[in-house]
């Protein structure tokens, strides 16, 4: 088994995580073994097992920087990761070496029962769930998930190799009062074939009634992309999504703790920050855009990480006309810290881009040529803030 735990079991908060990637998917085209007509025109992917892996490494230890999620409120204690790549995959983890387990269905079920009696033992626990890899829908709203078994029974192709995230996470807020997060990186595109397909619909990794009260008191579900459309994952890197999150547990979003310096990446701050980071890294790659979609429920809305850094917002200045951008220079004032010297720039072509903290600031851009320019107040909200500037003479 793959559970990594990095503080031993007790009666206290923790945070606990469970993560999926999948990409050397064992019956799709490109596979290993016998696709066994099921394949569903799917290729394997190279994508998934860096994204997760990647996660997985910031989690840990932010990613080799020595920080990692920060929660004191619930410590990250345990990590069950299950990953399908064509080689196979350590994760060093307070001085041991692991040997990742494959994301089988079977394997994958076993991690996530385990997950689940760790989210249980406490209220104010929370759990995360990450998964990256094929994802399809039939005729119906369920979100159907492929682990790298997928056909490995031509007959009964869903029996084995997939599951129900949809009515997961539903069995989940019967179950679970703990703050849960869940981020899937995966496809929503219709397959016409599955939901032509009899008995298509796989089963979900929790079984609960739908007339079972709700006992979930807070959950933050974000989709990598809407309904009926494609997620996109370079081949020799993270996705697009993942990059995304990354950036935002990174430094990019965070509400600010009351009565202390800290700042929250909860649930809030990322359904405010996911889009737009999409967008931006959507912008960076190119190709057909992603759009994510976060659903936010319950009252209580406990932080994911826990920082002192206040975060961080990318800034661009669309100065026109373009002629002036080589012969402008621009200056951003901290309002509420005056002795803080300005950010400065400018004096290049395109649009001027550089970042600050998350605050009040005016901006000032100079022209030899023309008269000088004063923004004024301008809050600078995470991850972005464009401002076109138009400059008259």
């Amino acid at each position: 088994m793959t559970q990594i735990r990095l503080r031993s079991a007790d009666d206290m908060p923790g945070t606990h995580v469970l993560i999926i990637g999948v990409g050397y998917y064992r019956h799709l085209r490109g596979g290993p073994e016998q696709r066994n007509k099921v394949h569903l025109g799917l290729n394997v992917l190279s994508s998934p097992p860096i994204s997760a892996m990647r996660l997985a490494r910031w989690l840990i230890d932010g990613d080799g920087a020595g920080s990692g999620l920060h929660n004191p409120r619930a410590p990250l204690t345990t990590l069950e990761v299950l990953v399908s790549s064509e080689q196979s995959e350590q994760l060093n983890a307070a001085g041991v070496a692991y040997s990742i387990e494959r994301a089988s269905l079977p394997l994958v079920q076993a991690g996530f029962d385990r997950w689940i009696d760790e989210v249980q033992r406490h209220a104010n626990n929370v759990g995360m769930i990450y998964f990256c890899g094929h994802g399809v829908m039939g005729n119906g709203p369920e979100h159907i998930l492929l682990l790298d078994d997928h056909g490995a029974n031509g007959n009964r192709p869903f029996q084995t190799g997939s599951f129900d995230l949809s009515n997961t996470v539903r069995a989940l807020w019967r179950q679970v009062p703990a703050q849960l997060y869940v981020f899937v990186d995966a496809c929503r595109t219709y397959s016409r074939g599955i939901g032509e397909r009899l008995g298509a619909r796989p089963a979900p990794l929790l079984d609960d009634g739908l007339s079972s009260a709700n006992v979930n008191r807070g959950t933050t579900w974000i989709e990598s992309t809407t309904e009926g459309e494609l997620a996109y994952g370079d081949s020799v890197g993270i996705s697009r999504f993942t990059d995304a999150l990354l950036q935002a547990l990174d430094g990019y979003c965070g509400v600010p703790q009351p009565g202390t310096a800290n700042w929250h990446v909860n649930g809030s701050a990322l359904t405010q920050a996911m889009p737009k980071l999409l967008a931006m890294v959507n912008k960076e790659r190119g190709g057909d855009p992603q759009s994510c979609t976060p659903h936010p429920s319950g009252a209580v809305d406990a932080p994911l990480h826990i920082t002192a850094m206040v975060p961080k917002v990318r800034v661009e200045i669309e100065l026109s006309p373009e002629a002036l951008r080589m012969k402008s220079r621009y200056e951003i004032h901290n309002l509420a810290d005056t002795s803080a010297p300005p950010i400065t720039g400018g004096q290049a072509d395109g649009i001027w881009c550089t970042e600050a903290n998350k605050g009040m600031y005016e901006v000032r851009i100079d022209c030899a040529s023309h008269q000088p320019y004063a923004s004024g107040v301008q809050y600078l909200e995470p991850p972005h803030y464009h401002l076109p500037v138009e400059v008259q003479p």
